[in-house]
């Protein structure tokens, strides 16, 4: 490249008058179309360096105006300003911390509004790549994107349908760049932002934008997530849509992601309008969607294991993880309004009672697929069959712990004996995963649901066989007790002390069944181990946590007592006196703190705790 050339445009360039400097720019985007492989990294950061931000904001602002007689020249000043950032991006890193760059994406954004064809599409690439900001910055692109105002979001977001490059720009800016900005603003300019996608997408294949809520809802901040949108309705409207009719592989993976991950964030509003019908409509739109979701669990788990190790899997697995995160969701929702006629207008008794069949059915060849994912990846350890590829094993596939929790919720409510009795087969897996979750924090939480599928099993002879011949006891349960109760409130949370109240639960299960503590491994050690509990005073504010650190403890405590009763003839007698009185301490500071919290139902339980 001439060095001329390139004095001559620094000349121009570098002008006081704006004529001057924008023929610099036309020879400046000539000599970049034609010899940009030629120039070298400081001839290129130079020739940026000599253009001159504010005459850049000065075209794309003058490109960015209503019609008028001078349109055409104005959209001439337009695309050669957005084809120069545009280039330069391609050609110097950093651009996206980079002021000079990203400091023209306000009015690159209010240009998308003036645009058209070539450099509509160019203006979206550029603003994707100025967004792209690196972890650790703090300034950048995604933060100057996500601090504008949502009318200076709105054209990017009208075009969404035909530029699906939109949405990753938007990802980008709430993910990336809102860590800086206040909090209830952002969160209500996210709201506000969603509503306008979904308006944007009428009459349009929804498919990109469940897939952006999605993406959204899965990696947003939680604390930016709108608490109670009014959008949720009209996605779950989109979904129903999608489902009821046809659909490609595509859309099923779509709506199958975004109906699991509205359900995941909303928990409390999302069941309703996703498995309820509208009273007016004339065809039962949710129970369709539900019926279609389990059709393509079931018809889909014969082939997961063959598939294991194709590239495929990891897809398909993800889908039937979703589709039995919604059927989990739906169990719930049943239960939760079996009551109220009004929640479900076209459930007739013969559809209620299908939907039963259907639901024994589903998680019938649940239970039978990951009994035989597990036999399939312990005959892979222990070389019988090919070991599986890296991110299908049976701890790290997504199905693992979404079927566990469609089990876990279905036997703790159900008492068909049946699947009870067959979910006893999965006994070894669960406690492998237990004691695996209690090793390493990469691994999806199922301690709780597996607590809670065990409260079903264990109703059976067969599940309290497969537990006793398991290390259920000795390697999980008791261990994660013991943790909890010498923790002594260090950095645990109100899940911590849920999962040990269950935990108690299903002592006291198989102390009803066996009528003695041979379930335990030291029974002394486990009175021992409550005994020194130190249990702290509680003032009338309690929050979540010291209520249920307090529900853990009279849980514990009545098992002790059992526990006591029961095994006391078998202890020392200095032991056992000196157990009794530190039991006895133990329930007067218990009922004491439900007297401060004012409950009377508590009080009164603690009370009927008797050790004479």
């Amino acid at each position: 490249m001439e060095s001329a050339q390139i004095q001559k445009i620094h000349q121009l360039l570098s002008a006081k008058d704006d004529t001057s400097r924008f023929v610099g720019l036309l020879l400046l985007k000539t000599t970049l179309d034609s010899h940009a492989s030629d120039l070298q990294h400081d001839q290129v950061a130079g020739l940026w360096n000599s253009i001159s931000p504010k005459f850049l904001d000065r075209l794309i602002r003058t490109g960015s105006q209503p019609a008028s007689e001078q349109r055409k020249q104005s959209r001439d000043m337009l695309d050669v300003a957005v084809a120069v950032i545009y280039t330069f991006t391609k050609l110097l890193n950093d651009c996206a911390v980079s002021p000079n760059f990203y400091r023209r994406i306000p009015n690159l954004a209010h240009a998308v509004l003036y645009s058209s064809g070539e450099t509509t599409q160019r203006l979206v690439d550029l603003m994707h790549v100025l967004v792209q900001q690196p972890d650790g910055h703090t300034a950048g692109g995604a933060t100057c994107f996500a601090e504008l105002d949502v009318g200076n979001w709105a054209p990017l977001i009208e075009i969404a349908p035909q530029h699906e490059t939109v949405f990753s720009i938007f990802h980008w800016a709430w993910v990336k760049g809102s860590t800086a900005a206040p909090v209830d603003l952002m969160r209500a300019k996210i709201d506000d932002a969603l509503q306008l996608f979904i308006s944007s997408f009428k009459g349009c294949n929804p498919t990109p934008l469940l897939d952006f809520i999605t993406l959204i809802l899965n990696n947003l901040d939680p604390a930016l997530r709108p608490p109670n949108p009014q959008w949720l309705p009209h996605v779950a409207g989109m979904i129903h849509h999608m489902a009821s009719s046809k659909q490609t592989e595509n859309d099923r993976r779509a709506y199958t992601h975004c109906a699991a991950a509205l359900l995941a964030a909303y928990p409390e509003t999302a069941p309703e309008p996703l498995f309820s019908d509208d009273p007016k409509s004339s065809k039962p739109i949710a129970y369709l969607f539900v019926k279609i979701v389990q059709v393509d669990i079931l018809s889909t788990l014969h082939i997961l294991i063959p598939k294991l190790n194709t590239v495929e899997y990891p897809s398909l697995s993800g889908r039937i993880a979703a589709a039995l995160d919604i059927i989990t969701a739906f169990v719930g929702f049943l239960i939760k309004t079996a009551d109220d006629a009004t929640v479900q207008p076209h459930l007739t008794p013969d559809r209620i009672l299908k939907v039963q069949e259907d639901l024994v059915r589903t998680i019938g060849d649940v239970m039978e697929y990951l009994r035989d994912r597990w036999d399939n990846f312990l005959a892979g350890a222990r070389g019988i069959e090919q070991a599986p590829v890296s991110g299908s094993s049976v701890f790290e596939d997504p199905i693992t712990p979404s079927a566990t929790r469609l089990i876990a919720t279905w036997l703790r409510d159900d008492d068909g004996e049946a699947l009870r009795t067959q979910a006893a087969g999965l006994v070894d897996l669960f406690a492998e995963l237990y004691k695996m979750s209690l090793t390493s924090a990469d691994l999806v939480e199922v301690r709780l649901p597996i607590l809670a599928a065990l409260e079903g099993i264990l109703q059976t002879s067969d599940g309290r066989e497969a537990f006793h011949e398991s290390s259920f006891m000795s390697g999980c349960l008791y261990p994660d007790l013991r943790d909890i109760i010498t923790s002594q409130g260090a950095d645990l949370t109100a899940g911590d002390y849920m999962r040990g109240s269950a935990i108690v639960q299903v002592f006291n299960i198989l102390l009803e069944y066996d009528g003695n503590p041979r379930s335990y491994p030291d029974s002394t050690g486990f009175l021992e181990l409550i005994a020194k509990y130190d249990i702290k005073p509680v003032n009338a504010e309690a929050d979540i946590l010291d209520r249920s650190r307090l529900d853990f403890q009279t849980d514990t405590l009545e098992l002790a007592i059992i526990v006591f009763r029961i095994s006391s003839q078998d202890t020392p007698p200095a032991l056992k006196q000196r157990i009794k009185s530190s039991l006895k301490s133990a329930v007067s500071q218990i009922r004491e703190n439900w007297g401060v919290l004012d409950d009377e139902g508590m009080i009164a339980r603690v009370t009927e705790l008797h050790l004479d």
